[in-house]
Formats: C-alpha cells, sequence, structure tokens
C-alpha cells in the first residue's frame, strides 16, 4: 500500500462532472435525487422520501417496494387497463379531464384528498394521506401500495362496525400521473389518535429538519415531548433517535460527499483566508483506490495573534474522533494575556502515533517559526510517540509532562492520602532545597515511591526545575483538556462538518473576546490579578526588612526570602517562572507604597490581549458556491475495529471527580476500587464472574484473650492494674457483707415468729448481696487475674519476682478482702497469680501493717441494727 500526501495552498481548477451536492440550506424546498441504500437510482421527485438510514432496519421491506420509475416504469399499458376497469370510477385516460392537481406546497395540516385528484407518484399520494390520518386523528392503514395502485382502508380493529373509509388510486398511463378512482371519507370509528404506527422516521424528519438546523443539539427526550404535544401521540426513544440521525444525515451529506469534497473545501479556505496553511494527505491503494488519510488546518489570523501576544507556551494533546469515521484530533493550543485557551492549529489523522506527531509539528513549527524550540515551552501527557517526535522536530524546547498524569500512574501503586499530599507538594516546590526535603519525607514512607518518582524526571513536573522568563507556572495540560470538552459535540459530526463547527466557534470567540476586552477597565487582564490576590493570601503574616533601596527580606518565624523589585526576582523562584508577584515580593512592593499590580509581566497586559484577538478570521462560503477542483475524490478512511464495544464517553479516571457525574449524590461511588472474590480470594473480579472451584482459605490463628501486650518483654507494676483489684475486692466485700445482713434478718425473723415472708425476702437479698460480691470479685479477677495485674491491656510482671513497696499496701489490702469474702489461700494466690515468695512477702508485710493499722473487715464495716418493740432487729437496706 502507498501512501501519496498532497499540500496545496491555491485552487485554480475545477471539477470536470457536473455532480450535484446537497445543499443544507435549501433542504427544506427541494433536495437531490438520492438514496442512501440503492445509491445512483432515482425514485419519485419528493427528495424527503428518498432518504434512507442505515438505522431503519424496521423500513428495509418498504423501501424495497418503492421501485425506480425510470427503471422499471409504473407499469405496462395491458396492466393499467385491467386495473382501470377494476375501479369503482372509470375516468378514462383522456388527458385534461379538469380534476384537481396535487399541490406539495400545502401545509401538512391542510391536506385532505379529493377524488379524481391527480399526483406526481405514489409516495406522494401515500404522504398526503399521512398527514390526513395524523391531523384528523384516524388511524388508516395501506392495504396496497407498489409502483401501479394504491389502497388505503380504516386500521380501527373494530370488527362489529366496519369503518367504511377507503381510498383507491391507479397509475394513469397517457397522462403520467397518479389519480385517486375511489373515495370514501366516512369515519364511523372513534376518533383516538392512536397513529403511532404511521410516525416513521421518515415522516417525522420533515417536521424536525429546521429545528435541528436551528439547534442541532436537540435531544431525543425533546423531541418525544414536542411528538406528543404537537401530534397528540407518543413515539418511542428509538424512534427519536432515528429521527435524529435521518435529519443530520440530510444536513450534513453523506459521509462520502464529506470526503470527496476535502479538496473543494480546502481551497476555499485559501482563498477566502490567504495565508492560511492547509494540507491533506491521502493514501493511494494498489489498485488506485484512494482513501482519506491526515487533514492539517492553521489559519493565518491565528498563528499571527499567537505570535503577537501570547506567552511562548503550547500544549499538545489528542482526542478521540467519536462519529462514524473515527479518528484522532490533534491540537496544539497556546495561553492568551488573560490565561484562557487560545486554539492554534488543529488536524485529524488516523492514529495517535509518532510519525503522525512529528508531522503535525513540522507544520507547527513552520507556521509559528519555533526552530529548535529555544525560548519555548510545551505541556503534553506522557505519549511515548509526542516525546519522541518533540525530541527530534524540537530538540532545545521545554518539554514539561503533565503533573495529573505523572500521579495518575503514581497513584495506580501507592494510594495512599498521604502520598497524594507529599506528591502535589513536591511538585509545587518552587526552590530545589524544598523539593529535595519534601521527596525525603516520601523516601522515609516509602523508598519504592521515592524511586518511581524519581524515575519520572522530575524536572519536567516540578516547579523547581522550570525556567523562567516564560510567565507560566502551570503544571498540568488541563487548558487542552478544556477545549476537547468544548467541541465535543464538534467531534461526533462526519469531516467537513466538524472543521466548520471549530472554525465558526473561532471566529465568535475572537468577536466576542475583542468586545469583552473593550470593558476592561485595567491595564492588567483580570486573571492575572486574580491570581496574584491568591498568590498574596498569606500577606499579612510576612514582615519586611529592607536592605537597600530595591532589595527586602521577607520573614514569617523562621522563614526568609529575599527580593529584588529592581530586577524583579525573588528568591522563591515564583515570580519568575509566573510573572506575577508572589507574596515576598507583595509585601516588598507595599512596604515601598507601590502597586503590585504594575509588577506584573506584561505577557498579560490588557493593550496585548486586545492585539491577539483584533484580526479575525475571515468568512467563508457555503458549499454550495465552492469552487470545483480536478482532484480524485478520496473514499472515507477504513474503518479500524477495535476489540469491545464502542463507547462515547471519556473514561474518567480515578483522581477525577465523580459527584458531578454520580447518580447519587449521598453516597460515595465505587469507582476505581478493586474488588476481591469471596471464592478465590484473589482480587481483580467478584464472586459471580468467579467459574473455578472455591478455594478454602487458611484458618486465622486464634487470638488470646484480652488485649495484647504492648511490650511483653519487658514488665513492671502498674498503679492502675492494683487499684482496680482493690475496687474489686471492696465491691465483693460489699456485697458480702449484704448476703450476711439478708441471712441474718431471716433467722432473725423467724425466731421472733414473724411471718416467713419477710425472712424470705430477707433471705433474698442476702443472695442478691452474695451474688454483688461475686461479681465485685470477678471484676478484681479479671483485673488482676493471669498476670498480676492489667491497665488498658498491658499485664506485666516483675522481673525479680518480688513487689514493689509502693503497691505492697494495695496488693495487701486485697488479699484482706477476698479474705474476709470466703476465698481459701489457694484461691487468692491463683485470683492474684501469688508466687510463694509473693505470698511470703504478702505475710511478712501482714506482720508489718497489723502492728500499725489493725483492721478486720468487722471493725471496717460494723453491722448497723436498729430494735423495734416487737424484738425484730432490722438491717437497713444497702
Amino acid at each position: 500500500m502507498a501512501v501519496e500526501s498532497e499540500v496545496h495552498h491555491e485552487s485554480s481548477e475545477e471539477y470536470e462532472d457536473d455532480e450535484e451536492v446537497l445543499d443544507t440550506e435549501h433542504i427544506d424546498v427541494e433536495m437531490e435525487e438520492v438514496d442512501f441504500k440503492t445509491q445512483g437510482k432515482e425514485r419519485c421527485k419528493d427528495a424527503f422520501l428518498n432518504f434512507s438510514s442505515d438505522y431503519e432496519d424496521n423500513e428495509a421491506d418498504e423501501d424495497n417496494d418503492l421501485v425506480d420509475e425510470d427503471e422499471e416504469g409504473f407499469g405496462s399499458e395491458e396492466e393499467i387497463d385491467d386495473t382501470a376497469g377494476a375501479n369503482d370510477l372509470d375516468l378514462g385516460d383522456v388527458v385534461g379531464a379538469g380534476f384537481p392537481i396535487n399541490d406539495p406546497s400545502v401545509k401538512w395540516n391542510k391536506m385532505k384528498p379529493l377524488l379524481g385528484e391527480r399526483y406526481e407518484s405514489p409516495h406522494q399520494l401515500q404522504q398526503c394521506l399521512t398527514n390526513y390520518a395524523i391531523k384528523s386523528g384516524f388511524n388508516i392503514k395501506f392495504a396496497k401500495c407498489d409502483t401501479v395502485r394504491l389502497t388505503a382502508k380504516c386500521g380501527s380493529k373494530m370488527k362489529s362496525q366496519p369503518c367504511p373509509f377507503r381510498v383507491h388510486a391507479s397509475w394513469m398511463t397517457q397522462e403520467r400521473s397518479f389519480q385517486i378512482k375511489t373515495l370514501v371519507d366516512e369515519h364511523k370509528c372513534v376518533r383516538n389518535f392512536n397513529i403511532s404506527n404511521l410516525l416513521s422516521p421518515r415522516w417525522l424528519v420533515r417536521h424536525f429538519l429546521k429545528e435541528l438546523i436551528m439547534k442541532p443539539n436537540l435531544k431525543c427526550k425533546e423531541m418525544q415531548s414536542i411528538i406528543r404535544t404537537k401530534f397528540h401521540c407518543g413515539v418511542s426513544w428509538s424512534m427519536a433517535y432515528r429521527t435524529r440521525c435521518r435529519a443530520m444525515t440530510i444536513i450534513d451529506g453523506k459521509l462520502t460527499e464529506h470526503y470527496a469534497r476535502v479538496w473543494d473545501y480546502c481551497h476555499e479556505l485559501l482563498r477566502s483566508n490567504p495565508g492560511s496553511t492547509v494540507q491533506v494527505g491521502v493514501t493511494v491503494n494498489p489498485d488506485q483506490t484512494t482513501y482519506f488519510h491526515m487533514m492539517y488546518l492553521c489559519f493565518k489570523a491565528i498563528k499571527e495573534g499567537w505570535k503577537i501576544g501570547c506567552r511562548r507556551v503550547i500544549g499538545l494533546d489528542g482526542s478521540f474522533l467519536k462519529g462514524t469515521c473515527k479518528g484522532e484530533l490533534l491540537t496544539a493550543i497556546g495561553r492568551d494575556a488573560n490565561n484562557q485557551v487560545y486554539p492554534i492549529a488543529w488536524a485529524v489523522v488516523d492514529i495517535e502515533n509518532k510519525a503522525n506527531w512529528k508531522w503535525f509539528l513540522e507544520l507547527l513549527t513552520e507556521d509559528l517559526n519555533l526552530l529548535d524550540g529555544g525560548g519555548f515551552t510545551v505541556i503534553s501527557d506522557q505519549h511515548k510517540g509526542l516525546l519522541e517526535a518533540t525530541k527530534e522536530v524540537l530538540p532545545n524546547v521545554e518539554h514539561r509532562q503533565c503533573a495529573r498524569h505523572i500521579y495518575a500512574n503514581f497513584r495506580k501503586t501507592y494510594s495512599r492520602v498521604e502520598f497524594k499530599n507529599m506528591f502535589w507538594q513536591a511538585c509545587l516546590s518552587t526552590v530545589q532545597s524544598e523539593f529535595l526535603r519534601k521527596m525525603d519525607d516520601i523516601k522515609e514512607v516509602n523508598p519504592n515511591a521515592y524511586e518511581h518518582l524519581i524515575a519520572r524526571h522530575p524536572h519536567t513536573w516540578c516547579r523547581a526545575f522550570f525556567r523562567t522568563n516564560v510567565a507560566c507556572e502551570a503544571v498540568e495540560n488541563g487548558i487542552v483538556e478544556c477545549f476537547n470538552a468544548i467541541i465535543l459535540d464538534a467531534r461526533k459530526k462526519p469531516l467537513l462538518a466538524m472543521f466548520e463547527e471549530i472554525r465558526l466557534y473561532m471566529m465568535n470567540r475572537f468577536y466576542h473576546m475583542l468586545q469583552k476586552a473593550e470593558k476592561w477597565e485595567s491595564v492588567v487582564c483580570p486573571a492575572a490579578i486574580k491570581k496574584m490576590n491568591k498568590f498574596g493570601e498569606d500577606l499579612r503574616n510576612w514582615n519586611v526588612n529592607p536592605s537597600g533601596p530595591s532589595i527586602f527580606e521577607a520573614r514569617n518565624g523562621l522563614e526568609g526570602y529575599v527580593v529584588n523589585l529592581q530586577s524583579r526576582v525573588c528568591i522563591c523562584k515564583l515570580w519568575d517562572i509566573s510573572g506575577i508577584p508572589c507574596v515576598h515580593a507583595q509585601c516588598a512592593i507595599l512596604f515601598t507604597g507601590q502597586d503590585p499590580v504594575h509588577f506584573i509581566s506584561e505577557w498579560f497586559n490588557v493593550d496585548r490581549f486586545k492585539a491577539i484577538y483584533a484580526n479575525n478570521i475571515l468568512h467563508v462560503n457555503g458549499r454550495n458556491l465552492w469552487p470545483r477542483t480536478s482532484y480524485i475524490k478520496p473514499l472515507p478512511p477504513l474503518a479500524r475495529r477495535m476489540l469491545g464495544r464502542p463507547t462515547l464517553k471519556r473514561k474518567r479516571h480515578v483522581t477525577e471527580s465523580q459527584d458531578k457525574y454520580s447518580q447519587n449524590k449521598m453516597k460515595v461511588t465505587g469507582i476505581g476500587r478493586t474488588v476481591q472474590c469471596k471464592n478465590c480470594l484473589q482480587r481483580g473480579h467478584n464472586k459471580a464472574s468467579y467459574k473455578n472451584h472455591k478455594v478454602t482459605p487458611e484458618p486465622k490463628p486464634k487470638k488470646k484473650m484480652g488485649r495484647p501486650r504492648l511490650d511483653p518483654d519487658i514488665s513492671h507494676w502498674t498503679r492502675g492494674g492494683v487499684r482496680g483489684g482493690v475496687r474489686g475486692s471492696r465491691g465483693g466485700a460489699m456485697g458480702s457483707r449484704c448476703g450476711r445482713g439478708g441471712n441474718r434478718r431471716g433467722v432473725v425473723g423467724n425466731i421472733g415468729g414473724v411471718v416467713a415472708n419477710r425472712g424470705g425476702r430477707g433471705s433474698k437479698r442476702g443472695g442478691r448481696g452474695s451474688k454483688r460480691g461475686g461479681r465485685g470479685s470477678k471484676t478484681f479477677v479479671r483485673v488482676e487475674g493471669g498476670g498480676g495485674a492489667e491497665v488498658e491491656g498491658d499485664t506485666v510482671e516483675n522481673e525479680d519476682d518480688t513487689i514493689p513497696e509502693k503497691y505492697l499496701f494495695h496488693l495487701w489490702k486485697s488479699m484482706q478482702d477476698l479474705k474476709q469474702s470466703g476465698y481459701s489461700i489457694e484461691e487468692i494466690k491463683n485470683s492474684l497469680s501469688l508466687t510463694d515468695s509473693r505470698m511470703k512477702q504478702l505475710n511478712d508485710y501482714h506482720d508489718t501493717i497489723e502492728q500499725v493499722i489493725p483492721m478486720s473487715m468487722e471493725e471496717e464495716y460494723p453491722p448497723q441494727t436498729e430494735t423495734q418493740d416487737g424484738g425484730e432487729e432490722i438491717i437497713p437496706e444497702t
């Protein structure tokens, strides 16, 4: 396969053949006779009935019945004579019988069939009957509809009372017309506007053509609402979609017509905008078949405006075409004086690769006089073909990589929020020492993450390594993505329609930008002032120390930066890179009593902004006035079938905001998360899509009861653990005392001959008291048990197996409480985890403490009794 690229800059020749081309401006009056399914065959003169679309599979049978008049004719004379004899009204084949002729220019809701009325074709009569049925609200069906006869009956399904409505027409040989022979215009059925079967895309397109020309972004849902309001019946969404596709095909023309007139369109652009650059590349096969390959376009007004006032920064990116013919749209975007989108050039190629990018950059370099790229800056994503092509065409250019794409790849492996914050802090650093410090923080957390970022060439995505005097501190290529979103609807259209929509957008943009600039009162563009105010948000926290007439030191605590107002330089480099005073420079400027606005770079002046948009793109004639060329008409490019179902929406990355596009605003979406299968325990798929056998997971080791020790190697006694044990013992002692009191009350009640129920109640109280005592003891055992003492999960033992002196009293007190509660010595040793040496230590301490503080449970909690006259002893409730 050979590839031939033809370049032209002027038009001088015309087409030799005289083929008619569809004119969108007169589409509602008269259109050329074409059929998308049977090309080159003529049918009736009603152009709206001639168009068929690939989107209408349900109309294939109807299209097959509509035969070409010149090819097959409307029947022989013998057939006509037989048909005429069968009609109810024999009008004969007399020419000029005085019958009316149908006027197709009548409004659709005014059409009405008349007996003897003559039509040009059966399609014209069918259209008239359809309009009449939709307007009246009665359904009809066509029993016969071919080239020689047409019979229409009422479409009502009431068999009990048949409707008499009937229309029959046949072809008149001598008059060369289609005439109504029988007409019974009477309905006895119900008028219910159930006429959805009559609303075909071919009929609906006549009523939406002008509206879609004025509003090409009309949605199918809106079309359904209009049809329901205008025709009193509903249609499906697919019907509205097929109608819209048919209408857009008529407006934009057929795909082959677009590519057949590529040469004509290019010559018209060069005629109307001299000095512009237009290149078209075609592919010539060995059989001399020519296919479209690529097309480049750059208007003179745009490239001259960029040379006059735009900063020397260019964003490069490619986006997919979403129309019938797939491909890539390569764009070069600049930044105007107000830091807004300034499209420079665009091209359509078959695929985004190194060869196509090199071809695009060579033409762009020639248009903008970039030479070897010295003094210019290019921002792009990490496309390998673009990176290699830039090195070859512009070896000395500063090539920045989009930091958002760098982080998107970094996030696939290191997705923690901590990494995100540290990455952007390092990316936005303007001093190399600050950048290295931020990278060291990443290295401390994960050395592999540090190595990953260092391998991505930090000098291409960190501000600390950017060139100065460029007046652009951007680390992202978002301005190109913004332009791709603007032309999203245009990328869904065919080739020439897309180029025309982009051209019209640029013309309107130039005009409105110039009108907008006339209202600005400041010398500097508002976007630069807004960014300066953002830089100076922390202005009040900085102090200025003068070191000379124009040299100052701005300090904030331990931070300090030197500012030179005469050279317009700050040691932080943000002023040098962006061209807008940083917070340190603003402090120094305000210290001298001047306005920081006057220190903004000249790249942001309003006069420069007006000079950019002073010369607009010149007007271009419609396609009916395009010059004819003698070049071979290229065919549409061959389709590249990709795997999977084609998508129209861009696949958003997990780093992009999903709130705008999520259906449920109250929940966090799961987009970007990796699911785990419950059967095989692997990530990347779920349980429903796993078809292999289920994998039994390994049993997890049993966890020890209680909270784990913080440091099991070092043991020490804790005050909180012993205190908790003492409190538990006290609770047990009090519960035991309540139990004894309850028993006593029951015994005394029996002795005094009191009702046994009171004694029973006393026993119950005693039982409850015992339970309280048990709970108190358990609390103590839970706190103290197992390791001697426990505080917040920290159970420790002393290394020399002795009890510290500061805990002896508390542990001895706990032992005494347990003795009073009725615990044996062995139970006390197990509860307090006391060894023999510790028990001996407590006994020695007991002998010592009794001499100082003699105490027993009965003395500490003596029973309080009251005696009544009956001799009953009452224990007050605890």
